[in-house]
């Protein structure tokens, strides 16, 4: 070691040289509060009420007075708030300072004591604290152990929930991009549709056209046609009627049915 860092070392401990200053500030712990407490006493805060009535019997002449006599009362009421209020003050402080300090956690070791028969003296030798010393450190690499399988255990917790979100993700994308090439193919097939029946339209118009035209042409020809077959209706009908002329007459109905009853045509037939 270096002198110097041997020389600072003495003066933390207070070895050499002769340092009162070292130890009375280790107990000296709390400065600034006394320090406080000395520049009140200055103003006299800190005096007592024997005191302040000193000041005033030497500073007032006349004290029958009954300015004197309402001074007189007004500083013994400041006084005494003045004292309770310091030692409110006061336990206020001790209340903080005790939450300030932490308390050392304690540790109580684990003295396992044998199952034998004997008298009801205990003796905790130096073995029983090894022996409980190692089953503290056990513990200890076995709580390690815990904290670092939990650690363990939420980083994969993390990993599994991020791989989960990721696969939510490219699920949501394939979703979209289906949900898109699905409606690009409607669309093709409703302009192919489209184009279909336009086609079809086309020809449909074309065939009526083209019939319309035929229709025309057609019904011309069945008039010329039928007037043909009338021309000829009518040569034939002449012709049968000369014929039915020429051939001889039929003979008369016969006037009896039987025997005994005879038939009698009907007026029209008669007429």
């Amino acid at each position: 070691m270096k002198p110097e860092l041997i020389i600072k070392s003495f003066q933390a401990t207070s070895v050499w040289p002769m340092d009162a200053d070292a130890i009375l500030k280790r107990f000296n712990n709390h400065p600034q509060k006394q320090n406080e407490d000395l520049a009140i006493r200055e103003h006299g805060d800190g005096d007592s009420w024997l005191q302040l009535r000193k000041f005033f019997d030497a500073a007032v002449a006349n004290k029958a007075k009954v300015e004197a006599k309402r001074l007189s009362q007004s500083l013994h009421s400041l006084q005494v708030n003045n004292e309770l209020l310091r030692d409110q003050n006061a336990g206020l402080q001790q209340e903080l300072d005790a939450k300030g300090k932490t308390k050392a956690a304690k540790h109580t070791m684990d003295l396992q004591q044998r199952e034998e028969y004997h008298g009801g003296a205990v003796l905790w030798s130096p073995r029983k604290i090894r022996e409980a010393r190692a089953r503290d450190a056990v513990k200890r690499d076995e709580a390690e152990q815990q904290q670092l399988q939990k650690a363990r255990d939420r980083d994969l917790k993390a990993a599994a929930s991020l791989y989960r979100k990721q696969q939510q993700e490219a699920a949501k994308v394939a979703r979209q991009k289906a949900a898109e090439e699905r409606r690009e193919l409607k669309k093709a097939r409703a302009a192919e549709l489209a184009a279909e029946r336009a086609l079809k339209k086309q020809q449909r118009d074309a065939a009526t056209a083209e019939i319309s035209l035929n229709g025309a042409n057609t019904s011309k020809r069945k008039v010329s046609r039928s007037s043909a077959k009338n021309q000829t209706k009518r040569r034939r009908v002449v012709g049968a009627a000369s014929r039915v002329d020429a051939a001889p007459e039929a003979p008369p109905p016969p006037t009896q049915k039987t025997r005994t009853r005879s038939i009698r045509p009907p007026k029209k037939l008669a007429e």
